[in-house]
């Protein structure tokens, strides 16, 4: 039996880094935005077990194996939609400069898991989240059965985002109208035609603990944040504090 990645405790504290126009859109649109895995910016999302067994000679003369596990792992990329946050204590610096690109202007939420799996209206989106599991010590190709496990390991690399990860499928079956017979059966659905974005309505005052200032804005670029908060989401105004880092860039 293979051991999946755990769920962690609904009281566990995640951080959500956000560029400037990121955390715009946040406010305005009061929705959560969950990408699809295909469109990752880790090549190897899902099909880090499958490169690392083919290394390792696991599937020597099983080239069957790497076919199959090659079309469902593209299913899953396509059909599954990720929100990734850190499941960290404290603020990170290394996370500041990864997410906010080269202005290095925007914030960082803080909840903690309970309360984002409360805030989100999550509709008819059946939803899972997990930390992620930073292993290269893939033997078994049994293993590639395991969507949980495709969905949330990543390579020891990544470790320092300590990933916490919210995920939500598209089923790929759509059932027709009337019953259902042979004449009358469930259509499947192009996994190619599906979306590369899910949004999703969120309550933002019950969901936003804290919002921390990049440690790299200047005074007037706090201000104007400060100023833009108030105007679209006045209930988190006084949420927000400055970075506890103090460092030039």
């Amino acid at each position: 039996m293979f051991e999946q990645p755990s769920r962690p405790p609904k009281n566990t504290i995640i951080w959500r880094y956000l560029s400037l126009d990121k955390y715009l859109d946040l406010l305005v649109s009061r929705t959560i935005k969950f990408t699809q895995v295909a469109i990752a910016a880790d090549q190897l999302e899902t099909s880090l077990m499958l490169k690392r067994l083919e290394e390792y000679g696991a599937l020597e003369g099983k080239e069957h194996i790497v076919s199959g596990a090659s079309v469902h792992i593209d299913t899953v990329k396509k059909s599954h939609y990720i929100s990734c946050w850190a499941g960290k204590e404290h603020e990170c610096r290394s996370l500041w400069f990864a997410y906010l690109g080269e202005s290095r202007i925007g914030v960082a939420l803080k909840t903690t898991v309970g309360q984002l799996l409360e805030g989100i209206e999550w509709g008819e989106y059946d939803y899972d989240f997990r930390e992620v599991v930073y292993r290269n010590d893939f033997s078994d190709p049994e293993e590639l059965q395991i969507n949980t496990t495709l969905l949330n390991a990543k390579a020891p690399a990544y470790s320092s985002e300590a990933e916490i990860r919210f995920c939500v499928n598209k089923s790929l079956m759509c059932l027709p109208q009337g019953e259902l017979s042979p004449d009358n059966p469930p259509v499947r659905i192009d996994p190619n035609t599906l979306p590369p974005v899910l949004s999703f309505n969120l309550n933002l005052e019950a969901v936003v603990d804290e919002i921390w200032l990049s440690p790299y804005c200047q005074n007037w670029q706090i201000d104007t944040l400060t100023e833009i908060t108030d105007r679209l989401a006045p209930n988190l105004r006084d949420k927000m504090k400055r970075s506890d880092l103090n460092e030039r860039i």
